[in-house]
């Protein structure tokens, strides 16, 4: 990572996927037990509790099918969110010179639960109702939101203020955070084709016998590829909007978990 702050206000999309290549490189096989920890084994147990989507919504119970498949992707989405927070916990023990723990990020995100539970309802509620509301309310309200969950993590402010404070941060650079969104959404794609050719081969080497491998194997593997991208690129472009706005280096946030 870049030591030197500046304050140029402007992000490099460059330097931000550069630099999420570099911490994934410096920490993957960390990064990705706390991914299947927080995001691979939930997905599974969610996968073998709802059953096959196609199944339960062609059973006639359209109800119940849909609830429990809400559900799930609710209890996986906020546990991505403490995902985020474990990796910006462990980036900042690295910045720190300090081992990169996973008991101890683990810790650190979990500590953080119930706050992050609460800020993850009022982002997905608001940003659901811009989505309501012609989409772009949605798509402004998730860009000027995107790193309310760093900015608790290290900055530790009270709960309705991480939301003003992210819109701060983010102001200016927007259309290039849905760049990096943008370029995101392709890479995350890449990697669940490929999960999904796995799945596919899977089912038919097994001649459909085991789809079972699919929903409780592949699918929570892809889930985990995809929520260790989001979760570490959440924790870096942070970083750099603090870089590059406010002139706070990367050793300058490590500090504040001293």
């Amino acid at each position: 990572m870049s030591l030197a702050g500046d304050t140029s206000g402007k992000i490099d999309i460059g330097r931000v996927i550069q630099e999420l290549f570099q911490v994934l490189g410096r920490h993957f096989v960390t990064f990705a037990i706390l991914a299947v920890i927080l995001v691979g084994i939930p997905y599974a147990v969610v996968n073998l509790i709802t059953g096959n989507p196609v199944t339960a919504f062609g059973s006639g119970n359209f109800w119940a099918a849909y609830t429990r498949t809400m559900a799930g992707g609710v209890i996986v989405g906020l546990l991505s969110l403490i995902l985020q927070a474990t990796i910006i916990y462990a980036a900042a023990s690295d910045l720190n010179g300090r081992p990169v723990s996973v008991a101890d990020s683990l810790r650190a995100g979990l500590y953080a639960f119930i706050p992050l539970v609460a800020i993850g309802i009022l982002t997905g509620l608001a940003v659901g109702i811009g989505f309501i509301l012609l989409i772009v309310p949605g798509v402004m309200l998730a860009l000027a939101w995107c790193v309310v969950v760093p900015i608790f993590v290290v900055e530790r402010p009270n709960i309705m203020d991480v939301f003003g404070r992210s819109a701060a941060l983010t102001r200016g650079n927007r259309w290039r955070i849905l760049g990096l969104f943008c370029i995101f959404i392709v890479a995350i794609l890449v990697v669940e084709l490929v999960f999904g050719i796995v799945g596919g081969l899977t089912n038919i080497i097994s001649l459909g016998g085991f789809p079972f491998l699919t929903r409780l194997i592949v699918l929570p593997l892809m889930q985990t590829a995809s929520g260790l991208i989001g979760a570490t690129a959440g924790a870096v472009l942070y970083m750099e909007l603090r870089r590059v706005r406010e002139g706070v280096g990367p050793e300058g946030l490590a500090a504040l978990f001293d």
